[in-house]
């Protein structure tokens, strides 16, 4: 009986984690609202494509065919926009879709697509979408680091631009069991968590669930490490498990039956089997029942295999071996429906058969499923290897497409560094010449400018010259000039003295004249007095004489002429100065002292007394303005 429960727990554990690791969460749209959206008119062409893809990830798990017409059609749009990067997009969906359905060549045909018209197109949506694809294409042939480096790297994109959540919430679930099938629990945590972060996030109910599953089947074999089991992390596994189910409850009201809701219910049916089955035996029959009413509706093959499993797990538990060959007999029948099933199911189920029959000590029936047993292990050890032969093949055919395409990729990047280097090369050529060019026509045009500067600085280095030359001519003709104006002045004031001199003369001998004069007119007198009895006859003769001595009066128009060529502003400026009260006779008194000539003189020379010449003098002084202290004498000699 221990031989069949492990044998059965080996059969379910297998089926479990294959299924656990292929199953993928959904879009984050639902279905209904896919459909809508493409089914718009005025919806742009691009975007359509977009949903097409996202709507075939939907199909790619219950209708393989409408999934591929999605993808196909969504090539179609993007062909016709001759859009490379939205190709390389619809070759990942289509890539995908052969994922799921175990079509190992279109798989790989299709994500090497999806990497050429990305790197062409050199867009780094494509590129994420292209990486997803390489990832599952290296998970495929065994290469475990490419899986996890272009997981990663397609996975930062979508979490970056916070797009496609139900890739980001399965490829971080997916990293997770990569690293849990290892025992590395480190990163299966941080993978698993952040797929549970990512969910959230998205405020997608179903991505929760998926979500919630993976991380209570997380915390299940983290209990499991250690013994005895962890219970604590165990209950709070159930619990998450309860409500990932509790949602898909609620979504199967809305209409929306998910295949993960299977998984869940499953997982939760093998946590009760193998560590609650003993405290909470009701609750492992309850969702024993409600997995097999969730799984023959959804009509999984796989489900329904690990179901049975299940069961058969169950009633070893009970030790009902009736059951248990009735379980048994279901899953021959799954096993038979799929032709494409994994020969080492069948080699698991005939060996629980032959340990059933040789505890029932049945030895035909043992003989029997002993020959079944070794003909499936030979079918399965014959598949394995060309499997094994068959990766390998793909494998050294992908490092060959590798390598071509790095050297081709390698050869296109060196005719680029060499094209650039062209290119930089007859840039710098380009701009040397013009530089030169630039250099020599500044030179030329410095040197006409250098030219032109010393044409005229010579020029006016020459002007100056002329006008230093000029202007010392100038200077030595105002010299001369000046010169010959003192030689003028002089001889002026040389002629002026003569003149004057002359001048003096002549009223010297005018007034020796008039002192002649007066002597006659006295001698006149003297006669007047003796011949006052004479005849009359002799008084007109001294009449006569008299009237010639009267023409002396008329000298004194020549000298006030004379003053007047000599000194043209004497009289001017003494009328002036005297308000224009000055007479014919004060002129007179004031040119005979202009010829300095003393007050007695002046009296002789006038012929009246001395003290009426003084009168005169007081006069003439008042109608100056001048004051007491002022001399006349000295002043009318001082006016020029």
């Amino acid at each position: 009986m221990s031989i069949i429960k492990i044998r059965l727990q080996n059969l379910f554990y297998i089926l479990l984690v294959h299924f656990l690791i292929v199953n993928s969460s959904y879009a984050q749209k639902t279905k209904q609202e896919l459909l809508q959206l493409v089914g718009k008119k005025d919806l742009a062409l691009e975007k359509k494509a977009d949903y097409l893809c996202e709507l075939s990830s939907y199909y790619k798990k219950t209708d393989t065919l409408k999934a591929y017409a999605c993808a196909r059609q969504a090539l179609q749009i993007a062909k016709e926009m001759d859009a490379v990067s939205l190709q390389a997009i619809t070759y990942e969906s289509l890539s995908d879709i052969a994922r799921f359905t175990d079509n190992v060549r279109q798989q790989i045909k299709f994500a090497d697509s999806s990497y050429l018209l990305a790197s062409k197109s050199k867009d780094p949506k494509a590129m994420a979408y292209a990486n997803y694809a390489l990832a599952y294409k290296h998970e495929t042939i065994g290469n475990k680091e490419k899986y996890i480096y272009y997981m990663l790297q397609s996975l930062s994109y979508f979490e970056k631009h916070k797009m496609r959540y139900d890739k980001l919430v399965n490829g971080y679930e997916n990293l997770g069991a990569s690293f849990s099938d290892n025992n590395d629990f480190k990163f299966c945590e941080k993978y698993t968590k952040k797929a549970l972060y990512l969910s959230y996030q998205s405020k997608n109910q179903v991505n929760i669930a998926n979500a919630l599953t993976s991380w209570a089947l997380f915390l299940v074999n983290s209990a499991e490490q250690k013994s005895p089991a962890d219970m604590k992390l165990l209950q709070t596994a159930e619990a998450d498990y309860l409500k990932a189910i509790a949602i898909f409850e609620n979504e199967k009201k809305k209409g929306n039956i998910n295949i993960s809701y299977g998984r869940t219910c499953l997982n939760l049916t093998s946590l009760y089997l193998y560590h609650f089955f003993e405290t909470k035996p009701e609750k492992t029959l309850e969702y024993l029942k409600k997995t097999e009413e969730v799984c023959l509706k959804l009509n999984v093959p796989m489900q329904l295999m690990v179901m049975y499993g299940q069961q058969a797990q169950f009633y070893t538990n009970l030790n009902d071996l009736a059951n248990i060959e009735k379980v048994l007999k279901k899953v021959e029948h799954n096993i038979a429906k799929d032709p494409k099933v994994n020969p080492r199911y069948y080699a698991l189920l005939y060996k629980n058969y032959m340990d059933l029959a040789e505890i029932k000590n049945d030895f035909p029936s043992y003989r029997k499923y002993f020959n079944l047993y070794d003909k499936a292990i030979m079918v399965m050890v014959e598949k394995e290897n060309r499997a094994k032969e068959y990766n390998a093949s793909v494998r050294f055919e992908t490092e060959k497409k590798s390598q071509q395409i790095q050297l081709l990729t390698d050869n296109l990047e060196s005719r680029k560094k060499i094209s650039y280097l062209y290119i930089a090369l007859s840039v710098f050529i380009f701009f040397t010449l013009l530089f030169m060019l630039r250099s020599y026509h500044f030179r030329q045009k410095s040197y006409i400018k250098t030219n032109l500067l010393l044409n005229k600085a010579n020029e006016e280095a020459n002007l100056l010259s002329k006008i230093k030359e000029e202007e010392a001519m100038i200077a030595l003709l105002e010299s001369e000039l000046i010169e010959k104006e003192l030689q003028i002045a002089i001889q002026e004031k040389k002629l002026n003295e003569q003149e004057k001199i002359k001048l003096q003369q002549e009223l010297m001998t005018n007034n020796l004249q008039l002192e002649k004069k007066n002597e006659v007119l006295k001698d006149i007198q003297n006669k007047l007095q003796v011949m006052k009895t004479e005849k009359s006859s002799d008084i007109k003769n001294l009449s006569k004489t008299i009237d010639k001595s009267m023409e002396v009066d008329d000298e004194f128009e020549l000298l006030k002429t004379s003053l007047e060529n000599t000194n043209p502003i004497f009289f001017s400026t003494l009328q002036e100065k005297a308000s224009g009260t000055l007479t014919k006779l004060d002129f007179k008194y004031c040119g005979y002292i202009k010829l300095g000539m003393s007050t007695k003189e002046i009296a002789n020379h006038m012929n009246i007394e001395t003290q009426s010449m003084r009168m005169a003098r007081y006069r003439i002084k008042q109608k100056l303005n001048l004051d007491r202290e002022t001399d006349l004498d000295t002043y009318i000699t001082s006016v020029q």
